[in-house]
């Protein structure tokens, strides 16, 4: 395997898992616990990969206290429920086990909350395969890019690293960290069309990410 770089950052949300399931049941547990009008079913696709306080302020056009209390309710299902209601992508796990046995250094940088990340990688048994995992803080304050740049620091690798992910937000996370990105067209932000708009590589399957890295 010709190697282009030293670390291998996933995103976790349609990267990683299909976490789709758990994520629009976030949601509406948040909108009931919160008294929110319903919002449509086609909408509930935009909260996976953002930061949830920042898609409940955009989707329900509150203020930024009363959204960091719905994301905080929408953590609370994804903690006790969400983590199980998850798919890991075909492949995957056999993708994971051959960069780390080839030495890579594999870490997550996820805007999941911390602890519901780390439950949900040890739930369906990807955790062992990465040095280091980024998630969200408690406060709700950290951008894609300064998880990315956390999780440089901790694998302490600055340089020859790679964002994988599957939106839009990743890629810009990618960028403003200053570091490769490849997009994956399986999960939920990239359509194969939109992707190919787009200067990086594509990972159409997750073995496609074997070829890339």
């Amino acid at each position: 395997m010709n190697r282009k770089y030293n670390l291998v950052i996933f995103d976790l949300d349609g990267t990683l898992l299909d976490t789709s399931k758990g994520i629009f049941n976030s949601v509406r547990y948040a909108e009931n616990q919160m008294g929110f009008t319903k919002i449509n079913d086609e909408l509930l696709k935009r909260f996976v990969g953002p930061p949830p306080k920042l898609m409940y302020m955009k989707q329900y056009g509150i203020d930024e206290e009363t959204a960091l209390k719905a994301a905080k309710k929408h953590r609370e299902y994804g903690r006790t429920k969400a983590v199980f209601e998850a798919e890991v992508y075909e492949g995957m796990e056999d993708v994971l086990n051959k960069l780390k046995s080839n030495g890579y250094k594999l870490a997550v940088a996820t805007l999941k909350s911390q602890a519901i990340a780390e439950t949900v990688l040890e739930n369906f048994g990807l955790e062992k395969y990465f040095d280091c995992i980024v998630g969200m803080d408690v406060n709700e304050t950290l951008t894609k890019s300064m998880t990315i740049k956390l999780a440089m620091q901790n694998t302490e690798i600055c340089d020859k690293a790679v964002m994988i992910g599957d939106s839009p937000y990743d890629y810009e996370g990618a960028l403003e960290a200053n570091v490769d990105f490849i997009g994956v067209t399986y999960g939920f932000g990239f359509e194969d069309k939109e992707a190919s708009n787009y200067e990086f590589d594509v990972a159409k399957t997750s073995r496609d990410i074997l070829d890339l890295v």
